[in-house]
């Protein structure tokens, strides 16, 4: 087999210009010389005088007005001001803050226009007023009870006795009248000032006047003169109790 010519050329050029194993090798090491250049003292002294480099400076650890407050606070509720009674206070004094101004917040938006968005329109059930759009003062029951006395409308007649005594009670500060409440928001009002033994019994006597007004009025019972008698006799005595 002959060996072409062009590649017996590329052959002794391969060989002709590969360096020799050392050659490459010392080639890796670099033999400049090396000069060692040290600052003086003096010059070091100078440098690491300056207060800019000095790092170890001792800061005095002063406590603010609000960490002392939190201490004495921890100190008179825990008898101690430690870490952990500390952390304490400060989450109570945080939920305390949080809660006081969600207060605030809902109080302020009930008086604002805000507060006809939130609550909802009172609605007109039998047990509630929300068509008396008059003024309580300015109504005279007595003559509202007599028209209805008048045309033998026995039912409307209770009702106007009803709400005399609903007025009544919340003339003398027992409750406060609202067109949307109902009976059982007047019963739990003067259930929660029934502390003697009379108030009690102002609350047993509405209960009953309720019973009677649920019935007739809104249990649309048709009722006879005697009936009706017997039940103005006892709105009559219940507001004799209230010293009207």
């Amino acid at each position: 087999m002959k060996i072409k010519p062009y590649l017996f050329i590329l052959l002794f050029l391969l060989f002709k210009y590969t360096p020799a194993p050392c050659q490459v090798m010392d080639s890796l090491f670099d033999s400049t010389a090396i000069t060692i250049t040290k600052p003086s003292q003096a010059k070091e002294n100078v440098v690491f005088s300056d207060d800019k480099l000095k790092y170890d400076h001792k800061i005095k650890d002063t406590k603010g007005f609000f960490d002392e407050l939190l201490e004495w606070l921890s100190e008179k509720l825990f008898g101690k001001k430690d870490y952990n009674t500390v952390s304490s206070v400060r989450e109570i004094i945080i939920w305390t803050i949080i809660i006081v101004s969600v207060i605030i917040i809902i109080w302020l938006l009930s008086r604002s226009e805000l507060a006809g968005l939130i609550k909802p329109k009172a609605k007109a059930t039998a047990f509630n007023f929300t068509d008396i759009t008059d003024d309580l003062t300015q109504i005279n029951f007595d003559n509202k009870i007599n028209e209805a006395l008048k045309t033998n409308d026995l039912r409307l007649a209770i009702r106007w006795n009803y709400l005399k005594v609903l007025f009544v009670l919340d003339k003398n500060g027992i409750i406060v009248f609202a067109p949307y409440k109902t009976n059982i928001d007047y019963s739990n009002d003067l259930l929660t000032k029934s502390t003697r033994e009379g108030e009690k019994k102002l609350h047993s006597g509405f209960m009953r006047l309720s019973r009677i007004y649920e019935y007739v009025w809104y249990g649309q019972f048709s009722i006879n003169e005697n009936d009706y008698q017997n039940y103005a006799a006892e709105f009559e005595e219940y507001q004799k109790q209230l010293n009207v």
